[in-house]
């Protein structure tokens, strides 16, 4: 089995689609997405012929071929079996169970680096992720005549390369061709996955601030609900919408409020811990989601969310400044409340702060324990 190493954080996992190879996909101005079917196409063809290859493989193989004894040196270094080939329906239920059961790309990865390490006969496999190795299979000790394959879909994605160590005696042409063959379909694969993160991550997110939009926010907001009338503990929601937005956009032009917005995105970002959920949803208007605090807790993340924006100096393009306010509403859930009356609550709450002069913080009052 193939071994890997964790991927470094500032690396883009590329993710897998549910339910096997995602059609290509073009992406447009806006966040608009459409799907381009010739691309498609081509695709299932590829995976189509990556298969047949598969299968001509563990027909005509009888026996895994013989490996060169490990040196001293290999034994100091690593040296792992590298499997014989496998019956075909196992290898295609591999192949298959990767593209379609996970959105984890360490669930295709062992199954690249192994498929094409076993289909042609390399004593050893090694994965290359922007020049580290993430995974290795078989014996990859020296560089002896390796051959490498490159996985990247072009210049603008990260690098990735498969490198194969040959048997003694080398791969032969036909081999080679196999190699490459199924290096092609391996890569179509991984940007397949990565496509798939994009537009799962669209799905979820605004696009102008990078926090989670109003369908992944009430989506998030019902679930926290389900998790307290189970668990029990208190949840508050905070909404805040910024000051005289509007003259914001008309001074300085609508590049400047999209400046704005991203910086109160950032502001939320900062004081936010990871189980919080924060969004846009929509215009100039926030909201915040806090399991495990109530009334007074959500009353003090707003002050200082409150605070914060009011002190930022606001850089914009060529050389302004700018500084904003924005008026906060919080709620905490009340037994037997639903998402919408908890909503009802933040955004009554954040409508007598506009009315009460803005720049400040009201509270929707306080409720009883569930």
């Amino acid at each position: 089995m193939a071994r890997l190493r964790p991927i470094s954080t500032r690396s883009r996992l590329r993710l897998l689609p549910q339910h096997g190879v995602l059609p290509a996909v073009v992406l447009l101005p806006a966040g608009s997405i459409q799907i381009h079917w010739p691309l498609a196409g081509l695709a299932i063809a590829a995976t189509a012929v990556t298969i047949g290859l598969l299968l001509w493989i563990a027909r005509s193989s009888t026996a895994p071929p013989e490996e060169e004894p490990p040196s001293p040196s290999h034994r100091d270094r690593r040296h792992s079996p590298v499997a014989g080939h496998r019956d075909p329906r196992e290898a295609l239920a591999l192949v298959g169970d990767a593209l379609a059961a996970t959105h984890n790309p360490r669930a295709l990865l062992p199954v690249i680096l192994n498929v094409i390490t076993e289909a042609t006969g390399a004593r050893g496999g090694q994965l290359l992720h922007e020049g580290e190795e993430v995974g290795w299979v078989g014996d990859v000790d020296g560089a002896r005549d390796a051959v490498e394959f490159d996985l990247s879909a072009g210049e603008e994605t990260e690098q990735t390369k498969l490198v194969l160590h040959p048997p003694p005696g080398g791969f032969g042409d036909e081999t080679m061709q196999l190699a490459e063959w199924l290096a092609s379909q391996a890569a179509i694969a991984l940007e397949n996955a990565r496509l798939h993160a994009i537009v799962q991550r669209q799905a979820i997110t605004d696009e102008l601030t990078g926090l989670v939009n109003r369908r992944r926010f009430l989506a998030a907001l019902e679930s926290e609900i389900v998790r307290v009338q189970r668990l029990g503990g208190p949840l508050s929601l905070l909404f805040a919408d910024l000051d005289d937005f509007k003259l914001v956009n008309d001074r300085f032009g609508h590049h400047a409020g999209d400046e704005v917005l991203q910086a109160f995105a950032d502001v939320i970002r900062a004081h936010g811990r990871d189980v919080d959920v924060g969004a846009r949803l929509g215009g100039e208007e926030f909201a915040l989601i806090l399991p495990e605090t109530g009334l007074a807790g959500a009353a003090a993340v707003a002050e200082r969310l409150r605070l914060s924006l009011e002190q930022l100096q606001i850089w914009l393009g060529e050389g302004e400044q700018v500084a904003v306010t924005a008026s906060f509403g919080a709620a905490e859930l009340a037994a037997g409340q639903s998402a919408d009356e908890l909503m009802r609550a933040a955004d009554a709450a954040l409508y007598r702060a506009k009315k009460q002069g803005k720049n400040r913080v009201a509270l929707g009052g306080t409720v009883s324990a569930i």
